[in-house]
């Protein structure tokens, strides 16, 4: 009988969304983290249940050939799941990702190798650090919010270390006392650093439960105002339990409200709560493949659906006779018309609202796309707007979506109703993580 503290050893056959080894163990299956598929392992059992086991490794027996040396010390952090994997090894998993889920809807198509980057490290653009008690400040550990501190993150820009060492030693020096869960008192919550990749400029905000003193505050100014880059620094209270990190107010403590940044030429605005990509230099190549897929002549009108700043709208609106970007959340709708007038771009209008609603309403009023892009959260779109699609017949369809799954469930629907899948391209925007990104391309099926 299987026990917690029991050493087995087991075949890793294939790997969860999570990015855990699974092997099968007495005809259930045992969960692994850090085995990589085709290994052979040692492991300690740490939960039996009646369905399934969760094991700890101990030792790799026979490694697999994707198998690379972990680049990042802090082991128990719940970020990159994919470390010990090589490079060409994640591209290779996250296409076959794509071809297992579009295959387990019956759908073939030609799928292309991932697009990976060059120097798969320092990429993001914006880092979310936690802050506990002590104080202590890192990220939290896999599927809890038990804190891992964290000094150098290798998929974070570097100065991003040199701010949060800063804000630690402030707090220190100046008795702020970290936000403490469990009694929701104290001050600082998260500290976050975004970054203009392209434009240099640099933000951090301070999300406090409530504000520290004036003179406290007047000393975070001083210790941080010489960090390279830095062109805003802001207050922002989160009072409320639970655990969203921004809350709604924001004070602004030196320098200007919103930093810049550029994407192909493209201007943007970003102030502490817009959502803008966390990778841009792969959010180039993402929308550059979007745009390749929706083949604009210059003469079509393209709605853009859940459009969020209007990143993939500028984009397409330089090369289309008219774009319509439809997003729920007001705050980016806000944020999209402004970077339309910051970039000089007339021909494009925004709508807030929910996009199963809105784009009904349109096509109800005789208007109508050439060409759609659509952007789902991980749901996937909306039945309804899915129903519209297939009324309203497009050209072409340009599918961007953050979860395979829900996208063959949605291009399935789609080739019933009237579309042909052409082509689907998987980008690695969040290298070293089981998260991909893909861009596909449907038709209209002749004679619809």
């Amino acid at each position: 009988m299987l026990k917690p503290g029991q050493l087995v050893t087991a075949s890793v056959h294939s790997l969860t969304d999570k990015g855990d080894g699974i092997a099968t163990l007495e005809g259930r299956p045992l969960y692994i983290e850090g085995a990589l598929s085709g290994e052979q392992v040692e492991v300690r059992l740490s939960l039996v249940k009646p369905n399934f086991c969760q094991g700890t490794l101990v030792r790799v027996l026979r490694p697999s050939t994707a198998r690379r040396e972990d680049f990042c010390p802090y082991t128990a952090c719940g970020g990159c799941q994919l470390r010990v994997m090589s490079d060409e090894a994640q591209l290779d998993l996250k296409r076959q990702l794509l071809i297992d889920a579009l295959a387990a809807r019956g759908l073939d198509c030609p799928v292309a190798d991932t697009m990976g980057m060059n120097e798969p490290f320092h990429y993001r653009n914006k880092a979310q650090y936690a802050v506990q008690p002590g104080p202590y400040v890192g990220f939290y550990a896999k599927h809890s919010h038990q804190l891992v501190e964290v000094d150098e993150c290798r998929v974070q820009a570097p100065v991003t270390t040199d701010v949060v060492q800063r804000v630690r030693a402030w707090m220190r020096r100046c008795a702020v006392p970290a936000y403490n869960e469990a009694t929701h008192g104290g001050s600082i919550r998260h500290i976050m650093v975004r970054n203009g990749i392209h434009s240099g400029e640099l933000m951090v905000v301070l999300v406090a439960a409530e504000a520290p003193s004036t003179e406290a505050l007047a000393q975070l100014v001083n210790e941080l105002e010489s960090v390279a880059g830095l062109a805003s620094l802001q207050l922002n209270i989160n009072a409320a339990v639970g655990n969203r990190v921004l809350g709604p107010e924001n004070r602004l403590l030196w320098g200007k409200e919103l930093i810049t940044d550029s994407l192909d030429g493209l201007e943007f605005a970003i102030s502490p709560l817009s959502f803008y990509q966390v990778n841009p230099r792969q959010t180039e190549v993402l929308y550059r493949e979007a745009m390749r897929q929706a083949n604009l002549q210059g003469n079509e009108v393209v709605f853009d659906l859940y459009c969020g700043i209007g990143t993939i709208s500028l984009f397409m609106a330089r090369h289309a006779r008219q774009v319509i970007g439809i997003e729920l959340v007001p705050e980016a709708i806000t944020d999209a018309r402004a970077n339309a007038e910051l970039n000089a771009i007339a021909n494009i209008e925004f709508h807030q609202g929910a996009a199963e609603l809105l784009v009904p309403q349109l096509y109800a009023e005789g208007i109508k796309a050439d060409v759609v892009v659509v952007d789902p959260p991980r749901k996937g779109c909306d039945p309804a707007l899915l129903a519209t699609l297939a009324e309203m017949q497009p050209s072409r369809l340009v599918y961007v979506s953050c979860n395979p799954k829900t996208l063959a469930r949605d291009l399935a629907w789609l080739c019933e109703h009237g579309f042909r899948l052409e082509q689907a391209t998987p980008v690695d925007m969040f290298p070293h993580t089981m998260h991909v990104e893909t861009v596909a391309l449907l038709t209209r099926k002749q004679g619809k």
